[in-house]
């Protein structure tokens, strides 16, 4: 987001790493399979739900995901060739995913390392391997450097600040961590706070056969449904026909999978196994071809082969298209609460105004109106939490902006004329 947002164009970095995901998904499908399978692997991809869903926006998982694909191709690429700098790409891109997501390339460098570590004992590679090693470590030191600008403490991340400050439960580990908050929570965060709580409570070992159904039925309903739902028989035959790059892909998603066993989250928010969503597709588009391809061979005619296999990409790429559309439409009709409340703000008086959100515990617990530029001073109207008596203290700094009151209970505004200068 920064990089994009130094250009001015906030979407660029993540629109960049769609595309190289992209392309990556097709090259090292077509090496493991062929031209067929990572055509319709690529149309399958952009059209899956889950990830038009969650990469058209600014989650971490898109540079995580981007990093995957990166570091699969390159090693690849060193195994074929044994040249240095493929090592050295796969350490860099695995350590640029391990400041993004650690605990996702945590689980992602366990297969991959050993691949890695059996080959270089094999080839005597300790050169290339203490070279690789150090470039990873130079990229990860970016994390106490990070920490040391932003908390002012090079052992304390922001991460475990905030976790600190306001969800000390929220981590990885079985059971709940009862510590307090230190810092005092505001309306929206205390119902947070309590919302998350007994899922915590609830993820312990003895609970794990049902975390694990309860998560792979939430992965396979917001994949497989409405007209996907007729690709399920062809994953499950590209399940059983899998290639050893595939499979090793799976072995990388299984990891995932199984890394995020450690963590409690409700099995809806599926986003944290957005690295392995593309592997649904490859699979499903590996079955499409060995069933049509043993269709034409029992009809011994490639050429109905070729025809079923364009046809197939023609109504795959239809179903993305119009799963692009409703998405896009879904999204223009549920516009973020947030953004509906604070449109129906009316016009705003000179020289501007103060607005005052009165929260009610438990109805809005995601919304949050209190959203400002760092600028204040240039700002008409500013966005904060009302304080009760406090108030009257901010309003010595508002330069003579009128006080509003934003009401959630009814999502009104009106003029706080106790707060009106007279």
């Amino acid at each position: 987001m920064s990089v994009g947002s130094r250009l001015g164009a906030p979407a660029l970095v993540p629109l960049l790493l769609t595309g190289l995901s992209g392309a990556l998904l097709f090259l090292l499908v077509r090496r493991a399979t062929n031209n067929w399978v990572a055509l319709l692997a690529f149309i399958l991809w952009i059209g899956d739900p889950l990830d038009l869903t969650y990469r058209a926006a600014y989650y971490s998982e898109v540079t995580s995901s981007a990093a995957w694909f990166v570091s699969w191709w390159s090693l690849l690429r060193w195994r074929d060739t044994r040249r240095t700098e493929w090592l050295l790409a796969l350490a860099a891109a695995i350590g640029w995913g391990a400041i993004t997501r650690p605990l996702t390339m945590l689980a992602f460098a366990v297969p991959v390392g050993v691949v890695v570590i059996r080959d270089v004992v094999r080839l005597r590679a300790w050169r290339d391997f203490v070279l690789a090693a150090a470039v990873g470590i130079a990229i990860l030191a970016v994390l106490p450097l990070w920490s040391a600008r932003t908390t002012g403490d090079w052992r304390l991340s922001p991460q475990s600040l905030y976790t600190r400050d306001y969800l000390p439960y929220d981590k990885p580990g079985f059971g709940v961590d009862s510590t307090p908050p230190a810092m005092k929570l505001s309306p929206v965060n205390e119902f947070t706070y309590a919302g998350f709580y007994p899922q915590h409570v609830r993820h312990t070992i003895a609970n794990l056969p049902r975390t694990i159904g309860a998560r792979a039925r939430a992965i396979a309903s917001q994949e497989w449904r409405g007209a996907r739902l007729v690709l399920v028989p062809f994953a499950l035959v590209g399940l059983f026909s899998m290639t050893t790059e595939i499979a090793f892909a799976l072995l990388c998603s299984a990891a995932l999978f199984i890394g995020y066993l450690s963590y409690g989250h409700w099995s809806a928010w599926t986003i944290y196994y957005f690295e392995a969503f593309p592997l649904l597709s490859v699979l499903a588009a590996l079955g499409v071809w060995r069933t049509v391809s043993a269709l034409g061979k029992r009809l011994s005619n490639a050429r109905i082969e070729s025809r079923v296999l364009f046809s197939s990409a023609a109504v795959f790429a239809i179903m993305a298209l119009a799963a692009a559309v409703a998405q896009r439409r879904d999204r223009v009709r549920a516009a973020p609460p947030e953004q509906r409340e604070r449109d129906a703000l009316p016009g705003v008086p000179s020289p501007g105004a103060v607005v005052f959100v009165r929260y009610v515990p438990g109805l809005h617990p995601h919304v949050n109106l209190v959203q400002n530029s760092p600028h204040l001073e240039r700002e008409p109207i500013w966005f904060v939490n009302d304080l009760g008596e406090r108030d009257r203290e901010l309003m010595r700094y508002a330069s003579g902006r009128i006080p509003l009151v934003f009401d959630e209970r009814n999502g009104q505004y009106s003029i706080d004329s106790t707060l009106v200068r007279r």
